[in-house]
């Protein structure tokens, strides 16, 4: 078999995949997976374990990967060694390439890719060499990509049209399916559950926080803004609770006025003006009085008087007002 568990025979392989964008149509994991599996009995050896990183920017160092980055940390058990379908799978940043190949050099691990005779050895010139041209490959890859992503962004801004992910609240509409951005529109059932949220806070100010609301909303199964943007995306929601700090930031952002943003401010149009999307969540005076609402309470804070110090003395912070406890 070429996967079985960890039995120290000097070949127990972990198989790396990572993908910066998973959708429905594409058959990378499987590809990832057969040439993983080839590379890996090239060199008598078996996997033991998948550290798949799906929906991971190749930019992200692999050390702090969050399936990769366990193992290369020795938290998720032995292992002898790493078998990837590519070198731009380990990353796509020459330094984060040869950290990671140094250092299973350094303990005296393998390092096996699809492509490549035998396991790299990086104590030999030529070997060396090709390893770092390939993620040098890889790295500028990386750079042609973001550069068109920016050219994109901002020629899509100056027309006055969205990219990226919709603010909660509101959706995408596409005449054609995949298709470009048609037009923007509240989202029928998440601009109810923010417009809630706001004249409760409206309503009471000093009990009704955006910590008890972000409670309220995760006793009720309301999806948080990452999870209600998955199933909008047919992807499954991962189960996170709302958090205080995001819902607040959601409230307080332009956003929800129906702006076009960037850098967290509204776009200014060529005529002047700032381009509006759709009708806003609520008028200009609402979200004035939101802001007034949600300014901290600058309530004195003063010390606990003990003889022993606590361990969440000054660090841990009170729901309602914000301040140290």
């Amino acid at each position: 078999m070429i996967e079985r568990p960890y039995g120290g025979c000097g070949k127990c392989l972990l198989g790396v995949r990572r993908l910066s964008r998973m959708k429905l149509a594409t058959s990378s994991p499987e590809r990832q997976r057969e040439d993983v599996l080839t590379a890996a009995g090239s060199v008598g050896g078996h996997i033991i374990g998948w550290a798949d990183d799906w929906e991971v920017s190749g930019a992200t160092d692999p050390m702090t990967r969050p399936q990769l980055g366990p193992w290369l940390r020795d938290e998720r058990g032995p292992h002898d060694g790493l078998a990837a379908a590519a070198v731009d799978r380990l990353g796509r940043n020459v330094v984060d390439c040869l950290n990671t190949g140094y250092k299973m050099r350094g303990e005296g691990k393998l390092l096996v890719t699809y492509g490549h005779e035998g396991p790299w050895d990086l104590d030999d010139q030529v070997d060396e060499n090709r390893f770092t041209m390939e993620a040098w490959g890889a790295q500028m890859e990386l750079r042609a990509i973001q550069r068109r992503n920016r050219s994109a962004t901002e020629k899509t801004r100056a027309a006055g049209r969205p990219k990226g992910k919709p603010s909660y609240g509101f959706q995408y509409v596409r005449t054609v399916m995949g298709g470009k951005i048609d037009h923007v529109e509240l989202h029928p059932h998440a601009s109810s559950v923010i417009r809630t949220v706001a004249r409760r806070i409206l309503a009471d100010p000093e009990r009704v926080t955006p910590s008890s609301e972000a409670a309220r909303l995760s006793r009720a199964g309301e999806l948080s803004p990452a999870d209600h943007l998955a199933v909008m995306y047919g992807k499954p929601a991962g189960g996170n609770p709302w958090q205080p700090t995001s819902l607040k930031n959601i409230l307080l952002s332009e956003a929800t006025l129906g702006y076009l943003m960037h850098a967290g401010k509204p776009v200014i149009g060529k005529d002047g003006n700032l381009v509006r999307l759709c009708e806003g969540l609520w008028d200009r005076q609402t979200h004035e009085a939101l802001k007034q609402a949600l300014i901290p309470r600058k309530t004195p804070w003063v010390g606990r008087r003990s003889n022993r110090a606590y361990m969440l003395t000054e660090m841990a912070l009170c729901g309602r007002c914000h301040n140290r406890l």
